[in-house]
């Protein structure tokens, strides 16, 4: 029990790290289409790694680089073949709502144990010749632990993923139509 309250004390401790809200900064006028680099995991998820499981980076990978996909897509911005501008991103962190595979061995939480969850998530789109045209940034934890009582692991860090995609499409068609 103490295992629990420590671990939920813990997630609502670190949860607001997570500032929720989408930036967008340009440095140039961006072009379609937009090419999606490989997705990383940046240092302070990574150092979660032994405690998540490193298999659990890979789910979260393929979620977030199938929003982008999807959300690109929806906008026509997506690259087919040759792209005018790269879409490198990098998940920063991310906490779930219940305890994954790994740490339900490692602590012994239970299925049961379930907490406020979210994402931290930036990106960077560069030219051709590697300048950054436009940066990105997006948090979101879930604001209640009410919320997650019915959520499964990354429910909170895949709405993150799925609202990133969006705000980050819509605000790149936007900038690619008006120029800017």
């Amino acid at each position: 029990m103490r295992v629990l309250v420590s671990v939920l004390g813990a997630a609502c401790l670190a949860a607001p790290a997570f500032a929720q809200h989408f930036t967008a900064d340009y440095a140039g006028s961006p072009t379609a289409p937009v090419a999606i680099a490989e997705i990383t995991i940046g240092s302070e998820l990574e150092a979660k790694g032994e405690d998540y499981g490193h298999r659990e980076f890979d789910r979260l990978i393929r979620t977030l680089t199938a929003d982008l996909e999807r959300e690109l897509r929806s906008v026509s911005l997506l690259a087919d073949g040759g792209a005018a501008a790269m879409l490198h991103v990098v998940i920063e962190d991310a906490t779930p709502n219940r305890p994954t595979f790994a740490q339900q061995g490692i602590s012994g939480l239970s299925w049961q144990s379930y907490g406020r969850g979210g994402a931290h998530v930036t990106a960077e789109l560069r030219d051709a010749d590697g300048a950054v045209i436009a940066s990105y940034v997006y948090s979101w934890t879930t604001p209640s632990i009410l919320d997650a009582r019915y959520a499964s692991v990354w429910t909170d860090a895949n709405r993150t993923f799925d609202r990133f995609a969006s705000r980050l499409a819509d605000n790149l068609e936007d900038a690619v139509n008006s120029g800017s």
